[in-house]
């Protein structure tokens, strides 16, 4: 399989997902992995997708862009080498989430302190609103680098800039955050048996 990175972006439009995707499919591709976010209007995706055989970046970029040709997409592909380099081999992935209040420089200050630590960044979600400031990531520590000790280190650096911050495993943060089926009262479904939903 041949591998091939696409991003997109353009002012938000319902049915870019779509058209995307079915460009990739009507061409043999499958897609492997894709991140998808909307920010002040405008829509961004980044998507790996692997094919049978060698494809020509820029064929398939036209594709993409003569399927969306009415959202005037930004498209860019690129074929994934495969030299992956992981920055932090061994380590192990938590998710950190950051409250408090809002001051230009924020992410800045830190992105330093963890990658004084050799803590890779791989998702980050940052967001002010007013006065208020929430991050929510999710990095690598290496193995060397103790869970407690970044916590007590985030804690103290936080606090002078009126920040809480949360340091979870991810094993514990899917066991108590992930989706589980509820049923919903009595409601059935054509069958009879109870509706099942998400939550």
């Amino acid at each position: 399989m041949h591998t091939y990175i696409v991003t997109v972006t353009a002012a938000d439009r319902v049915g870019i997902v779509h058209a995307v995707t079915g460009s990739i499919s009507d061409q043999g591709g499958n897609i492997i992995e894709l991140s998808q976010t909307v920010l002040r209007g405008y829509f961004t995706i980044i998507l790996a997708a692997a094919f049978p055989e060698v494809i020509d970046p820029r064929a398939l970029r036209d594709a993409i862009v003569a399927r969306g040709e009415r959202f005037d997409l930004k498209v860019a592909v690129l074929p994934d080498e495969g030299h992956h380099v992981d920055p932090v081999p061994g380590g192990d992935r938590f998710i950190l989430t950051v409250l408090g209040q809002d001051s230009p420089g924020n992410i800045y200050r830190i992105a330093g302190k963890l990658a004084d630590r050799g803590v890779n960044i791989v998702d980050l979600h940052a967001r002010s609103d007013g006065p208020n400031f929430r991050l929510i990531m999710e990095a690598f520590l290496p193995p060397q680098v103790k869970p407690a000790e970044l916590r007590s280190d985030l804690e103290q650096f936080g606090a002078g800039l009126g920040m809480e911050v949360f340091v979870q495993h991810e094993d514990i943060f899917l066991a108590t955050n992930e989706p589980r089926p509820v049923r919903v009262g009595s409601s059935r479904n054509p069958e009879g048996s109870d509706v099942v939903v998400p939550h």
